[in-house]
Parts: structure tokens; C-alpha cells; sequence
């Protein structure tokens, strides 16, 4: 086989792997320092909203894969210990799922994270996050919007 016919085999063959989704994309890599605030909108029963600012320091596993963990630092000094995973999202992007809290009082999140350009430097960032926190003593349960970006 000449040069030019291997040229266009090799990149055929490339092209039908890609399509075939056989080569798996990477999760984003978000390892990093964060800030970002948070709205409240309780339920029935439930502490009055708030808007409150927050810090995350987040890592991830080896090679950027799909474990996550950290710790998050509101503006009360308050610190909680997540853990969640993260999985393809749309456009590039990824979505990010965590957990904290204790038995009686538990906070669920997620969203969707992605780079942005922010002042001239590439960034991640969160916009439009949920969350529901459950304080099942009292029967609370409330959701909250969040949102952060990379520092």
C-alpha cells in the first residue's frame, strides 16, 4: 500500500472509532479553590431564606476522574465535608454532584460546571446550581439556587 493509502485508511479508521464514541471523552479536570453564594427558598416550617457567600476548596481523584471531595466554608465560619462524583455534561462541560451534612440535617447539590472566560483567564464555574437541604427533626425541607466560580 502506497503512503497516500494508508494516509486515508488510518484516517477513516480514526473517524469511525470517534463516531462510534468508542474512545471515552475525559471529565473535566475542577480541582481547585472556589467562591460562590447560595439563595435559600424554605418550605413550610423551614429556617427563613437567606443569601449567604461560601468558599470550596475541591479535589478530585487521580487523573481527574469522577470522584470529588472537599470541604465548604460559609460565611459563618461554618465547615462541612462533601463527597461526590462527576460526570459529562453538555458542550464540554460536566455536571457535579455532592452530598454533606449528618443524620437530621443533610444538603444535596448539583450542577452544571463549566470554563469560562473570565477577565481574560479560563475559569471553571457554576451557574444556575440547585440544592435541597433536609432537616428531618422539624420536617423542613427547603431548595436553594448556587452558584460559584474558580478563584
Amino acid at each position: 500500500m502506497n503512503t497516500k493509502v494508508k494516509f486515508f485508511v488510518i484516517l477513516a479508521l480514526s473517524a469511525a472509532v470517534l463516531s462510534a464514541g468508542i474512545i471515552p471523552e475525559k471529565l473535566c479536570c475542577i480541582a481547585g479553590e472556589y467562591q460562590g453564594s447560595h439563595t435559600s427558598v424554605p418550605g413550610r416550617g423551614c429556617p427563613p431564606p437567606t443569601t449567604q457567600t461560601f468558599s470550596m476548596s475541591l479535589k478530585q481523584g487521580i487523573g481527574c476522574n469522577a470522584n470529588i471531595w472537599g470541604t465548604i466554608i460559609d460565611e459563618e465560619h461554618v465547615v462541612n465535608k462533601f463527597q461526590g462524583k462527576l460526570t459529562r455534561g453538555p458542550r464540554g462541560c460536566c455536571v457535579i454532584k455532592g452530598k454533606f451534612g449528618a443524620p437530621g440535617h443533610v444538603t444535596t447539590f448539583s450542577g452544571t460546571i463549566c470554563r469560562v472566560l473570565v477577565l481574560g483567564v479560563w475559569k471553571w464555574k457554576v451557574v444556575n446550581g440547585t440544592a435541597e437541604e433536609e432537616y428531618s427533626g422539624v420536617g423542613c425541607k427547603h431548595t436553594s439556587t448556587w452558584e460559584m466560580t474558580q478563584i
